[in-house]
């Protein structure tokens, strides 16, 4: 069994290297992404978006990652430029089943980005 917190490692080491594909390989097909803006309902749609969001990302550095049985949670600092220029705390709350992201809760200070997410309805 892999421990959830390699799984968050793996998968933010591709994130930061911009490598969306073999990000992926870390995510079920079932994952489900509660944002302070939207929710996802599949990865490929997480996907797109965090590819978007990593347009503008100047800096991901993780300070953290804890793993506990199929949980992890992961702190990192993002620092972005415009439309959402900021250096932004964010936590994530990841369950891991199967060696895969199922499920992911993130907490920020959304201020800087809300207009980038104007009309995002969460599902």
């Amino acid at each position: 069994m892999v421990a959830s917190g390699d799984v968050v490692r793996s998968f933010y080491r591709a994130v930061v290297a911009r490598d969306f594909a073999s990000a992926r390989k870390y995510l079920s097909d079932d994952l489900v992404f509660e944002g302070l803006f939207e929710t996802y309902r599949n990865p490929e749609s997480y996907l797109r978006t965090l590819e978007g969001l990593m347009g503008i990302t100047t800096r991901l550095d993780i300070k953290v990652v804890v793993g506990e049985g199929n949980d992890a949670a992961v702190f990192f600092e993002l620092e972005t430029k415009a439309p959402a220029e900021a250096v932004t705390l964010v936590a994530e709350w990841h369950q891991v089943r199967d060696g895969k992201i199922d499920h992911v809760a993130s907490a920020f200070d959304g201020r800087p980005f809300a207009a980038m997410f104007a009309g995002a309805k969460k599902a």
